[in-house]
């Protein structure tokens, strides 16, 4: 059991784990309090080369200077031996270093971001092919332990689903009897699975068709958990991982979704059949 600690004794401890740059004992404090989302070993493993950096060029982590975000965009591309960080582990130390601002903010350590507008590194360019069909069909397999990351998969590959409308959702935009989603102001039909998906999940929020009045008590609840893109990357990024694939990055997914799943301009949201039409043209010469 971890040591009982006030609020104010919590943010003592952590603001000298910072003060010193001891991640060691910063990311199990703060993660054994629920402080933090995921794995406290990976998130060290993360965390440490931004840590190393900073004791060497001794730049605060709780003050940041003026010019943290070029030098993090710096720091980022190496790992500690020098050698050349791949794409997705810039993006892992990026979101845990996100994540433990967050943290920060939640002990009222800090009161602004410092990652405010910082660009995380892409993975993703423009000469990048679309990830075949088994790839995406493997990560769903994966994410089946997982409901909320199994329904938002199938949300962004069958629909097209925006990950700006999907982090925003909320249970009254969901129609369960007539398996439909309102996005915006277009009214989507879902696919059987994705319908499915999203039963599963309303159940747990607390729906029972059984008895219709508990609809009512879902609706104002959001329908995802995920604050930011960012946390949603991460579980997207952790699934691919223990699926053996390389990350396969949710804007990607969103553009299968012209190739793999185009049945009408309403089911991947698009008001107007003309655009529709022009959009799955160029996914199609694209795939081709």
């Amino acid at each position: 059991m971890p040591e009982e600690l006030s609020t104010d004794e919590l943010a003592r401890k952590v603001t000298q784990a910072l003060h010193d740059l001891d991640l060691d004992t910063l990311i199990p404090t703060l993660h054994e309090r629920d402080r933090l989302p995921g794995r406290a070993p990976q998130l060290i493993s993360n965390l440490r080369p931004i840590f190393e950096a900073a004791r060497r060029d001794h730049v605060s982590l709780l003050r940041p200077p003026a010019d943290f975000q070029p030098w993090l965009q710096r720091v980022i591309l190496t790992n500690i031996d020098g050698t050349e960080a791949k794409g997705n582990t810039r993006i892992s130390r990026v979101t845990a270093l996100r994540a433990l601002y967050r943290a920060l903010r939640k002990l009222e350590l800090l009161h602004g971001d410092p990652l405010v507008d910082f660009q995380l590194p892409s993975v993703e360019l423009r000469s990048d092919p679309l990830p075949p069909k088994a790839a995406i069909e493997k990560l769903l397999r994966a994410a089946k332990t997982d409901p909320n990351l199994f329904a938002a998969l199938l949300l962004i590959w069958h629909h097209a689903l925006p990950m700006t409308t999907l982090l925003r959702l909320k249970w009254s935009a969901f129609n369960p009897e007539k398996r439909t989603l309102l996005r915006d102001d277009v009214v989507t039909p879902l696919t059987g699975q994705a319908a499915t998906a999203l039963e599963r999940l309303i159940h747990q929020a607390g729906y029972d068709p059984l008895y219709p009045d508990t609809l009512a008590g879902t609706q104002s609840k959001r329908m995802f958990p995920y604050d930011t893109l960012d946390a949603l990357r991460l579980r997207v990024l952790q699934t691919c991982t223990k699926a053996n694939l390389k990350f396969i990055p949710p804007g990607l997914i969103k553009k299968c979704a012209l190739r793999d799943h185009a049945r009408s301009a309403a089911h991947l949201g698009y008001r107007v059949n003309k655009h529709y039409k022009k959009v799955i043209a160029l996914a199609q010469a694209v795939a081709e």
